[in-house]
This record gives C-alpha cells, sequence and structure tokens, in this order.
C-alpha cells in the first residue's frame, strides 16, 4: 500500500513538472511570434491585417511595398459647382454650309434683279418724258417699255421675298446667332466650323430639367480623347428626337468627334461652390458594386475607404468627405484589397480563421469551466 502511495506521489510530481513545461513553452511561442510578426512588417514579409476602431488596416512594409508598386498621391484642394449630366450630339454642319450657299445665290439674284429694275424705270421714265413733251415717240413704245419695267420690278419683288425667306429659315433651324453668322460672315466664327477643325455640338439637358442660363463653357467626353471645353452659341429651336429636354448649340474643338457622335456633357449649375478634393481615377476601385480607395495612414497602414462617384470632374471625382492633405493609393490597390480579404490578422488568421479561432477559444474555456466544475 505505501509503495503505491509512493508511486501515485511519484506520478503527480512528474505530471506536474510537465504542465509548467508545457506552459513555458507556451508562453515562449506566443512572444516569438509576436516578435516575428513585427520583423515581418520591417523586413518586407508578407503584411497583416489589424482591426482598429471597427476598421480593417493593411500593414505592409516599405519593402514590400517598393516590390509591389504601390504609389500613393496628396489630394489638393478644390471647389466644386453641382452639375448635371446632359447629352451631346455631334451635328452636320452640311446643312448651314448649303443654307450659306443658297443665300448667297439669292443675294446674287437679287442684285440682278435689282439692277434689271433700275435700268427698266430709268428707260422708262425717259421714254414716257419724250412722249408727253414731242410725241416723238410713240405711245406703243412707251407701253412696251412700262410693261419691261413692271416686270422687273416683279422679279426684284420675289428676289427681295426669297432672300427673305432664307433669312426666317435660317432664323427658325438654327437660330439668330447661327443664322446671323452664316448669312452675313463670310470668313466669321464659322469658317472652323466649315473647315472641320471645329464640331458643333447640340447639347441636350435631361427631360424636366430647366436652367435660368446656360454657362458659357461646358465639358465633353466623347469616351475616346480627354474632356474638351466646349463654348456655347445660342439656345437651339432644334430638338433631339430622341430626349425631350431643352436644347442648346456649343462649339467644340473637332479633335476624334464624327457626325453623328453621342457624347456625354457635364454642365454645371448655378449654385453654392462646395470645397472638397479631386480623388484620381487611378485610385478608386470596385468592390461589392461600391466605389472604395485605400488612405495611407502613416508609412505602413492603409484603410480602406467608401467613396462617392456621383461628381465626375477632369481627370477623377470630387470628394467631399476626403480631406486635402490625405494620401490615396494610385496604384496598387487592387493588391492591398486583396492583401485585405486573404492576409493573416494581427489576432492570427484571415476573417474566417479568426471567427474559427474564437470559436475554439469559446469552446476551449467552456471546457475549462466544465473541468472545474468536475474538480
Amino acid at each position: 500500500m505505501k509503495r503505491n502511495r509512493r508511486n501515485l506521489l511519484a506520478a503527480g510530481i512528474v505530471g506536474a513538472l510537465l504542465l509548467a513545461a508545457g506552459w513555458a513553452w507556451f508562453s515562449m511561442s506566443g512572444r516569438l511570434e509576436a516578435g516575428e510578426s513585427h520583423r515581418a512588417v520591417s523586413q518586407g514579409l508578407p503584411p497583416t491585417t489589424i482591426a482598429t476602431r471597427g476598421l480593417q488596416v493593411v500593414v505592409l512594409g516599405q519593402a514590400l511595398q517598393a516590390q509591389a508598386g504601390i504609389r500613393t498621391q496628396t489630394l489638393v484642394p478644390a471647389r466644386y459647382r453641382s452639375q448635371v449630366r446632359a447629352y451631346g450630339l455631334v451635328l452636320d454642319p452640311q446643312p448651314l454650309l448649303a443654307l450659306r450657299a443658297s443665300y448667297a445665290t439669292a443675294l446674287g439674284q437679287l442684285g440682278v434683279a435689282r439692277a434689271v429694275a433700275t435700268t427698266s424705270q430709268r428707260e422708262y421714265e425717259r421714254l414716257r418724258l419724250l412722249n408727253r413733251d414731242d410725241q416723238n415717240i410713240s405711245i406703243k413704245t412707251v407701253q412696251a417699255v412700262q410693261g419691261a419695267y413692271q416686270s422687273a420690278q416683279a422679279r426684284l419683288v420675289a428676289a427681295l421675298t426669297n432672300v427673305a425667306n432664307l433669312q426666317q429659315t435660317a432664323i427658325t433651324q438654327w437660330g439668330p446667332v447661327l443664322a446671323r453668322w452664316a448669312l452675313r460672315h463670310a470668313t466669321g466664327p464659322l469658317t472652323r466650323l466649315f473647315n472641320g477643325q471645329e464640331a458643333l455640338v447640340l447639347v441636350t439637358l435631361p427631360p424636366g430639367l430647366a436652367v435660368p442660363s446656360m454657362p458659357t463653357v461646358v465639358q465633353v467626353d466623347n469616351g475616346n480623347m480627354p474632356a474638351s471645353a466646349a463654348t456655347l452659341v445660342s439656345a437651339s429651336p432644334q430638338s433631339d428626337p430622341s430626349i425631350q429636354g431643352a436644347t442648346y448649340f456649343y462649339l467644340m474643338p473637332a479633335r476624334e468627334a464624327r457626325m453623328g457622335m453621342r457624347m456625354a456633357v457635364d454642365v454645371p449649375l448655378a449654385g453654392q461652390t462646395m470645397q472638397g478634393a479631386v480623388m484620381p481615377d487611378s485610385a478608386v476601385l470596385w468592390y461589392a458594386d461600391q466605389a472604395w480607395v485605400y488612405l495611407q495612414t502613416d508609412a505602413e497602414h492603409f484603410v480602406r475607404h467608401r467613396v462617392s462617384t456621383q461628381a465626375p470632374v477632369r481627370g477623377g471625382w470630387f470628394e467631399t468627405d476626403l480631406r486635402p492633405g490625405q494620401r490615396v493609393v494610385t496604384q496598387g490597390a487592387q493588391l492591398l484589397l486583396s492583401q485585405e480579404m486573404l492576409a493573416p490578422s494581427a489576432s492570427g488568421g484571415t476573417g474566417e480563421g479568426a471567427e474559427e479561432h474564437k470559436e475554439q477559444k469559446g469552446s476551449g474555456s467552456h471546457g475549462a469551466d466544465e473541468d472545474q466544475d468536475n474538480d
């Protein structure tokens, strides 16, 4: 019996020693793992993610940033005026050119008719006076000249009417400004249009939208070239058959614009100017049907931030939720997103692994409670 007690006592001592050794090894491995994680960041080893104030922060060492080609840009202050997206249609200038040619022809005919009428009138007056004074000219001759004069007057009236009709047609179809340019300025503002250096754009506002006055300059995006500035000509009496909205004529550099091409037009509206920053196009990535950017909070930490794309501007998007001076990732954002989704977190795993780790810890604690209750 005493031998059995001594054996049990020895076994208990050995078990306690083994338990103490195991606990020491577990504590030491935890410290080693934390040290390795810190060295991984400083030496450019695979990144980690940490949770800070409910945000997932990607920790990426500077060496690995250089290898991955991560580039950032500092946001600069910007002002933005509310604008609306309108529709642009490049018009064929041929009808304007044909109208100008017709008007020139009509003016030539008017000049001839006026000259003939003037000559006929003078001849008629001369012969009429001769017939009245000494009857040297017969009445038939006077009547014949009178008929020619009346015919010339009729042709003059017809030529005047034709010119007036063309003027009214031009105003009805193109508005008073384009009509005046086309009919009265042979080398005026439309010369570049007829030479193919500029394009005439019919800008149509969204249906139901009315503005007190259109801006002098709008931005036209044809999708193939950088946005071009278009200059207001006048309101348009024409309408776009596919869009029922107010229409305006604008002139823009031709570049890649082709007749019949449809383009997006950004029309700034009168109103309060907002303060914010311009977010570059290259910084935006799409995830879960939403637009995001990565902000660099310090040398090795990056946070994903949701942004709005409701205010397009040249080269990017205007954003009021971002402050000038913040650094945004312009190259490599997709890599950071992949690392955020897949890289092990500082708590010991990816998102799914962390949940499993929590469940395992919970079940382990529960088991420990049961052991204590059994004891």
